[in-house]
């Protein structure tokens, strides 16, 4: 039988919960101060197409797999709002939706030949981030990250009530925005052939404010408590 609106949205804020105060400052001034640091790249003339759209991918496996190895640690009737699939399962659907990512991102950065080919090059992988100038913010975000799915565990244990992850919806502005933004950003740069740096900056800038736009209002929706329907006719 399929489920009624209200009925989905009540799955959704399960699975979503709503978090503290502190949390959700928290967040927000991780997404702030991450894209702070890349866009200051990005002036700086640090950056690069292919640069902003691989820390897009690997910030959301990132997320991700800190998610999963979080979510290993709670008992299974436990997790909120997570589907009892197998670990093989869970690794499968990352890696195919990482292939699907990069292929969007590849098909929005062909046009920046010499970073693409300075990656297909590239030996050291940890190397190449570093040469991308995607590594220090990388690592930053993937710190941060670990410390909130941390705390959220941490706060689990001392309560005793159903796990909800306070990554999850994060993770979900991160999905989109590496499906929107390298789309909208090579649609506004696509003019821009006869100056590669304004092209890279205007493609960079409009990826960056579609990721941290994304990721300020889905964690502003999941603070509010994503009221339905019935909630903001009652609100109005």
């Amino acid at each position: 039988m399929a489920m009624s609106n209200d009925e989905e949205m009540d799955q959704i804020r399960r699975r979503f919960g709503k978090p503290t105060l502190g949390a959700a400052v928290y967040m927000a001034l991780v997404s702030l101060a991450t894209n702070a640091y890349l866009l200051h790249l990005v002036v700086n003339g640090e950056a690069s197409r292919v640069g902003i759209a691989l820390y897009g991918v690997l910030e959301l496996i990132a997320y991700s797999v800190i998610g999963n190895i979080t979510m290993a640690a709670v008992p299974k009737d436990l997790r909120v709002g997570s589907p009892d699939v197998p670990l093989p399962k869970r690794i499968l659907a990352i890696v195919v939706m990482s292939a699907i990512l990069c292929g969007v991102a590849w098909f929005a950065v062909h046009a920046d030949t010499e970073h693409l080919d300075m990656l297909r090059n590239a030996r050291d992988p940890f190397a190449a981030l570093a040469d991308l100038n995607i590594l220090t913010p990388l690592a930053l975000t993937i710190t941060l990250a670990g410390c909130a799915s941390f705390s959220d565990w941490f706060r689990w244990r001392g309560s005793g009530q159903p796990f909800v992850s306070g990554l999850a919806l994060s993770a979900a502005a991160k999905f989109v925005t590496a499906i929107a933004a390298p789309i909208a950003a090579m649609l506004a740069s696509d003019d821009i052939h006869h100056d590669a740096a304004r092209a890279t900056l205007v493609w960079c800038s409009v990826y960056i404010g579609i990721k941290c736009g994304l990721e300020l209002f889905f964690l502003y929706w999941q603070y509010r408590g994503m009221p339905g329907k019935a909630a903001a006719s009652r609100a109005q």
